[in-house]
């Protein structure tokens, strides 16, 4: 199902900034993908979000990839192309995963950004909220490529 790429957008900020939001991650670094955009034409990013619900800790992974589809071979510069977005929800449950997938559609860099912006300022707000509620101080990291709170390691597949 095609739908409009701001929908996907509201839809990853909105479970971000639920109240019941425990733990959050990041895989791929929002702030890199922009430079990976502009020497590829594809790019992406991952983030996992721990909800509280109905007393049990549910964890939802997205994915989203975005892919530039000029019309030449050549290109001078990515940013002025549109292209086609992915987006997957992925939520683990007793059976195992359950996945929802969308595609949108953008037309150019400067659109697509605006969306990856949202999305990563969404992200911080809950991520220096929930330190907060740790009781540890945020700090700046001079280049923190991994973000992690409220999530446990076991619960993100790392290396396994």
């Amino acid at each position: 199902m095609v739908v409009k790429v701001s929908n996907i957008t509201n839809e990853i900020v909105n479970l971000i900034s639920r109240d019941n939001v425990v733990g959050l991650a990041t895989h791929r670094h929002l702030p890199h993908e922009k430079a990976i955009y502009m020497r590829h034409g594809k790019c992406g990013f991952a983030v996992d979000v721990m909800v509280e619900e109905s007393g049990a800790k549910v964890l939802y992974s997205i994915l989203v990839t975005a892919e530039a589809k000029p019309k030449k071979k050549i290109v001078e510069n990515w940013m002025e192309h549109g292209g086609r977005i992915v987006y997957y929800l992925t939520v683990k449950t007793d059976k195992g995963f359950k996945v929802k997938k969308r595609f949108s559609t953008y037309k150019n860099g400067e659109e697509l950004f605006k969306q990856v912006e949202e999305v990563r300022q969404a992200f911080y707000r809950k991520y220096r909220d929930l330190k907060m509620k740790q009781e540890v101080v945020p700090t700046k990291v001079e280049e923190e490529v991994f973000h992690m709170v409220g999530i446990e390691e076991r619960d993100l597949f790392l290396g396994v």
